[in-house]
Formats: C-alpha cells, structure tokens, sequence
C-alpha cells in the first residue's frame, strides 16, 4: 500500500509531457526503434553485400604488382681484357682477336620492376553459377528474417497498446464507481444523521467504498506502469504521458478464417526461411560435385623490369591452367554423403516445422472464435447487471432491497464492465496475433 502510495505521489509530482498516439503512429515508432530490427536489417545489407561480391567471380581479375631496390654500397662492375680464344673448327687456342675490357656503371644500382596480370576462370565446374544461386537465396532468407522480425514487433506493439487502452478504460470505470459509491455514502449519511438507519448500513459502505479507492489506486499506478512498458517499446522517455487515441471496437467482427491453414503454409516466414535453408543444401551438394570438375583459366600478364641504365625492357605473356582432379581418396565420396545428409535434415525440420504451423494456426483460430464469444458472454452479461443495478436501484429507493443488495448490484455491474473491457482488448490482440499466424503482418 505505500508503495502504492509513493509511486502515486511520485507522478503526480513529476508530470509528463502528454502525446497522443494512434496504433499505426506506434507501430511505426516501434519499428523504427527496435534494435534487434535494426540487426535483422544490417544482416539483409550484409546479403546483398556477399550477393554482389559472388557477382564478381564471372568477371576477370586484375592485380598490380610493383617493387623498387636500391643498392647503396655497390660499385662499378669492371671486366679487364682478354685474348678472345678460337672457335671449335680452329683448334683451342687463343685468337688474334682483343677484348680491351669494359666498366658495367653499376654504382649505387636501382631495380624497378611492375607488373599487370589479368585472370579470368574459364570453366570451374559450374561452382560460380551456384555460388551466386546461393547468394541469392541468402538475400531472400534474410529478407523473410525481418519480415518476420516485424511481425513479432508488431504483435508486442499492439499487444502493450492493446492492454494500455484496456486499462485505460478501467480507470475510467473505477473512477465512476469510486463516484457510486461517495454518492451513496453521502445518501447514507443523512439518514443515518436522521437515524432512519443504523451506522452499520453507512460504514458498510465507507468501506466498499475504501476498497473501491484501493483498486482505483492500483489501476492508476498498473496504467502509469504500461505507459512505461509501452515508451520503452516504442523507444521514447518513460516519463512520457502517451494518450491512446484509439479505443476498442464495441462492435467487433469476426475475421474470415477459410482457407487460413493453406494460407500460413504459403505465407509464414519460418517456413520460407527453412525452405530457403533447404535449397542451400542442395547448391551446396551440387557444389561438391563442381569441385571435383576440371578447372580451366587463362592469364594475360605484363612484367616491366629496369636495372639502372643497364636494362630497360618490358614483356607481355600469354598462358592457361587446366587442373583435372584423378585420385582423392574417396573424399569426393564423404562429402557427398555429408551434404546429402544436411539435404535431408532441412526437409525434415521443413516438415516438422509445417505441421507445427498447421497446428498454431488451429489454436489462434479456437482463440479467436472463444474471443469473439467471450465478447458476446460480456455484453449480455453487462446489459444484464445494468438493468439489475437499475431495478434493485430503484427497489433500494422505495426500501425494498438492502444495502447489502445495492452494493452486491453495483460491484456485479463494475465487474460485467471489466470483463468486456478486458475482452473487447484481448480480441484486438487476438487479432494480429492471428495475422501474424498467416505470416500477413
């Protein structure tokens, strides 16, 4: 109860800055705050990032290569002369030819070389072709990722909207029943300065009444706490005093739930995400087999080279490279038999999951049908105690009922309007929740 009391005191002290916020303003707002959407989508960029780097591998790669050497403590070359000797049909022997000699300038030598190489892959089994399939498919995984990281934000969103508009509501009937009874009360305290009745009818009443301000009270503090729940959600202050703008449909209608099982098969993220999976395990089978195919490139290559004033030429080459794997040691085999495994896990869980679908659906669709009756069971159940609280109202005032009896009255028409308050907000969830089911949101 001093808790209670503190935390009342505690905003009433610290007032908030009011904002209105309709439920598509606050899904948005959510949306655009929520960090685990913000990673979902950096992992989509980061997929379409690896798509266009497998994009590349079809085109050819060009490298440049460059080095420079300098040789400080190096000196001039000489070559002293020398008699030339004879050739082999003239006998050995020295000539009556002279060398004289001569100097290499290779004092403090400088080396440059450079060199462009352009490689392109000719054929490589086809592991290019299916490293871009695969690419690919792990763009639409990570698409359907945070299209299902939406859904489950949305349907927190709504549901703390949902249940702020709720109680919302029930402060405003615990307010009015607060007022219900103060009214009586003072009714009753004029007759009992008349003594028409006994002190016991009016402090029966003093304390419906105090408990009535006790639940009051807590309904205050429990709505402050939701508005808390529903900032952080939505990224703002908690001190914000957010205004619900929108109120639960009294009239509710019942979705069209034919055909909902086919539906969320077709729909539902987790199913193409595991689908998705299970395509990747079958490029990556078929890329084992590519890695054991023959392997053809080709190469365009320039190379320049100078060597001081010695050397100065540059010289341009043409070449290929064929690899044909022969004899491995049955690992072609192994992996196949690994990757044909993780195929076959992919479907099962795929299966698993379909069936886990068809069964979620089934029950959102029983909650959905029990909501929409529970909401019909409130509103008779409402108009009924209103009528009753009327009639024994009005028997109270000619004094054919009891106190006992008008408070019994009143409490019964205070908890018929709760329970279609709380109905009327648990259908709205139900509702996307059952959007969510379909993989619609």
């Amino acid at each position: 109860m001093d808790n209670l009391l503190r935390m009342d005191r505690f905003c009433t002290i610290y007032p908030a800055q009011k904002k209105p916020l309709n439920l598509e303003e606050t899904r948005n707002l959510a949306l655009e705050f929520n960090k685990s959407l913000k990673v979902s989508a950096l992992q989509k960029v980061e997929a379409e990032a690896q798509k266009k780097e497998a994009f590349t591998n079809y085109l050819p790669r060009i490298d440049a290569s460059g080095s420079a050497s300098l040789m400080p403590t190096l000196e001039n070359i000489g070559i002293p002369g020398f008699q030339l000797p004879t050739g082999p049909e003239a006998g050995a022997g020295a000539s009556n030819a002279y060398f004289p000699g001569m100097t290499l300038e290779t004092e403090k030598l400088s080396i440059l070389e450079a060199g462009v190489t352009a490689q392109q892959a000719i054929y490589a089994g086809g592991q290019v072709r299916l490293g871009n399939k695969m690419a690919s498919t792990g763009v639409e995984i990570s698409e359907q990722a945070y299209q299902l990281k939406e859904a489950e934000v949305i349907l927190n969103t709504d549901q703390a909207y949902w249940q702020l508009a709720a109680m919302n509501e029930t402060v405003k009937l615990a307010e009015k029943y607060v007022q219900m009874l103060d009214s009586l009360e003072d009714q009753l305290k004029d007759m009992y300065e008349l003594s028409l009745v006994p002190k016991s009818e009016k402090l029966r009443v003093t304390v419906q009444k105090n408990d009535a301000e006790l639940k009051l009270l807590k309904a205050r503090n429990g709505y402050r706490i939701m508005q808390m729940n529903l900032c952080r959600i939505i990224g703002l202050p908690l001190s914000t005093d957010i205004e619900i703008t929108e109120k639960v449909n009294q009239n509710p209608i019942l979705p069209d739930m034919s055909n909902s099982t086919e539906k969320a098969l077709a729909g539902r993220q987790e199913l193409k995400i595991l689908d998705g999976q299970a395509q990747l395990s079958d490029y990556q089978k078929k890329m084992v087999n590519a890695a054991f195919l023959p392997q053809l490139g080709a190469q365009v290559a320039y190379q320049y080279s100078q060597y001081g004033d010695l050397y100065d030429d540059g010289l341009v080459t043409l070449g290929a490279s064929l690899s044909i794997p022969i004899f491995h040691w049955g690992e072609k085999k192994h992996k196949k038999s690994a990757a044909q495994a993780r195929i076959e896990q992919a479907q099962l869980n795929l299966s698993d999951s379909q069936e886990l679908v068809q069964l979620e659906v089934q029950q959102v669709m029983i909650q959905l049908q029990e909501g929409y009756e529970s909401i019909l069971w409130a509103q008779k159940n409402k108009q009924e105690a209103q009528e009753s609280l009327e009639e024994t109202q009005a028997s109270y005032e000619v004094g054919l009922n009891t106190t006992t009896d008008l408070l019994n009255a009143q409490a019964s028409w205070q908890d018929a309007y709760s329970q279609e308050i709380k109905a009327l907000a648990n259908f709205q969830v139900l509702k996307t929740r059952y959007q969510k089911a379909l993989g619609l949101l």
